[in-house]
């Protein structure tokens, strides 16, 4: 706010108290001529209730000209020297030395003193002392013309109404007493209006300077990425910042208000007013559900809220969402032990593979003799069969193992997925409780992919769904072409679906579904898919069945990135 908006204020201020002034004035001398009517001159409430009422005029005048008008120094120069002369004349009708509102001079200084500059207040003061000097010399005149005054009408109206005789000495001491009185009230009201001035610009630069670190502080809160949370010291929360609300998955007015341990109700949150604060025992992790049910991972820390000149005052809680971190290390040391295992897989099924290539043919030539007994011949078959199932586990191995090569080119998705329903249908252990079930496009949706490989994927599933629905159950094969760069193919099945414990491993090797099964299957589909730079995710529970989500872009990258998301839910 400027001097000017300062002034625009004060001369409000004074329109409205001028109001009040002047209805007291005129309240205070009907009260003594109803009072004391033989005091004073019975015709000073006729005049008085005239200057009066030209005073209420002229403060309508300046209310309205308040509004309209800018030049606000003007209008304050109009309106104390308006008063000046109306406050004359109330005194003058009100028997001049005997008037009881001689007081007026002195708020009509006050009143300069706030809206003008001090040299302008001391002008006032001035021109007040010489308006009460010609209303004492007024009162004086008479006593030294009586006869010239009461031959001229104009001097009669100007004559004092004053009942007490004047002589020269009251007069001087009338005179000094309003100089120095004029005067001091003028210097010290100025000199208090200034300060005020002062202190009012030093104030709204100290606001100004205060709002706009408020605002610096607001926009730092706002624009972190990070959840900030503060609390009182009984923990109902007072301030949650964008961030924040966003990574609860709550607005600002639910959570304000309420206690922070509602909001967290199973966690257990670090103590900021712990004597001994280590890294580990002011931050924790905890499983926190958001309001649609969501499970999220979030690193938690406490400070104390301290103003130095209080105390501690709350508590400031840090917030980081740490779901997809914790998702990620678990995807990089699912990658780190399926390295490893792959190249002790390679190792192992070099040594295997030629013993047993050796068991084999000598299991063979077993079977053929002609003196082994139907038990002989038994535990032969037993031999061979147990051979060719320990072959294909190191055939896997091996093609686990092995860095996969891929040879992409143009490929039809329906195409492809149409062979493997059609193998799956045709395929003699398939029972007849089971229903293969297909919502393809009508049109081909190509892609740019390894036929082969895109085939062992499909078949893997497909085999594990069948296995999983074992003689009754349906599925559903379908394929999504949404409109940008990537391809949906979905399995769902109603077989007997996944432990939590399964699905936390499910795509590692060594972990067998099913009996007879190498537990590398769903290992290779994983391999082959992060191959083609795509996705695939599972959802499964029990007794209601699995459903695989396999998402491969339309174009394959010049570098296929080693990134895979494989989630489990």
């Amino acid at each position: 706010m400027n001097l000017t908006d300062d002034l625009k204020t004060w001369l409000s201020w004074v329109i409205r108290i001028r109001f009040v002034i002047i209805s007291f004035v005129f309240a205070i001398e009907y009260a003594i001529q109803q009072l004391a009517p033989t005091s004073s001159d019975p015709r000073s409430i006729v005049y008085l209730g005239m200057a009066v009422i030209l005073w209420y005029i002229l403060n309508l005048f300046f209310l309205i000209y308040n509004q309209i008008s800018q030049d606000y120094l003007l209008q304050a120069h109009l309106q104390i020297y308006s008063d000046l002369v109306i406050i004359t004349a109330i005194v003058h009708v009100t028997g001049d030395l005997d008037s009881n509102y001689f007081s007026l001079y002195l708020v009509a200084i006050i009143l300069a003193s706030i809206l003008l500059p001090r040299s302008q207040a001391f002008l006032v003061a001035s021109v007040s002392f010489i308006l009460m000097g010609s209303l004492l010399e007024l009162a004086y005149l008479p006593s030294l013309y009586a006869n010239f005054v009461s031959q001229h009408s104009v001097l009669n109206i100007l004559a004092t109404t004053s009942l007490t005789p004047v002589d020269l000495g009251t007069l001087q001491v009338k005179i000094a007493v309003s100089l120095f009185g004029f005067f001091a009230v003028a210097y010290l009201s100025s000199f208090l209006a200034e300060r005020l001035r002062k202190t009012g610009a030093e104030l709204r630069d100290k606001s100004g300077q205060v709002a706009s670190l408020q605002a610096i502080n607001e926009n730092i809160i706002r624009s972190m990425r990070d959840g900030l949370i503060t609390t009182d010291l009984e923990g109902a929360i007072t301030e949650l910042n964008p961030a924040g609300a966003l990574i609860l998955g709550c607005s600002h007015t639910t959570v304000v208000g309420r206690p922070i341990r509602a909001v967290f109700p199973d966690a257990d949150l670090p103590d900021p007013f712990a004597e001994r604060i280590t890294p580990e025992s002011a931050r924790t992790e905890i499983n926190y559900w958001n309001p649609k049910g969501e499970k999220r991972i979030l690193g938690l820390s406490a400070s104390p809220l301290v103003i130095p000149e209080i105390g501690a005052v709350g508590c400031v809680y840090a917030v980081q969402d740490l779901t997809l971190e914790k998702k990620l290390e678990g995807e990089y040391r699912l990658k780190d032990r399926m390295a490893t295992l792959g190249r002790l897989a390679a190792g192992i099924a070099h040594e295997i593979r030629n013993p047993l290539a050796s068991i084999a043919g000598s299991a063979k030539v077993l079977q053929s003799m002609a003196d082994a007994d139907d038990d002989q011949r038994k535990l032969i078959g037993i031999v061979s069969q147990e051979s060719e199932r320990l072959n294909k586990l190191v055939s896997d191995f091996l093609l686990y193992s092995r860095e996969q090569r891929f040879v992409f080119r143009e490929v039809d998705v329906v195409g492809l997925l149409e062979e493997t329903v059609l193998l799956l249908k045709l395929n003699p252990c398939l029972h007849q409780g089971l229903k293969v079930e297909k919502s393809f496009p009508g049109h081909p949706v190509r892609i740019v992919a390894d036929p082969d490989k895109l085939r062992q994927v499909f078949w893997n599933i497909c085999d594990n769904a069948v296995k999983a629905m074992r003689e009754k159950g349906i599925l559903t094969v379908e394929v999504r072409d949404p409109d940008n760069d990537e391809v949906q193919i979905l399995f769902s099945d109603t077989g007997i679906g996944f432990t939590p414990a399964q699905m936390e491993k499910l795509f590692e090797p060594f972990q067998p579904g099913f009996r007879n099964g190498t537990g590398l299957g769903l290992a290779i589909v994983y391999q082959i898919i992060r191959g083609h730079g795509g996705r695939i995710h599972m959802n499964s529970s029990l007794k209601q069945g699995t459903c695989f989500t396999i998402t491969v872009p339309r174009e394959q990258a010049p570098e296929v990135s080693p990134r895979l998301e494989a989630d489990s839910l």
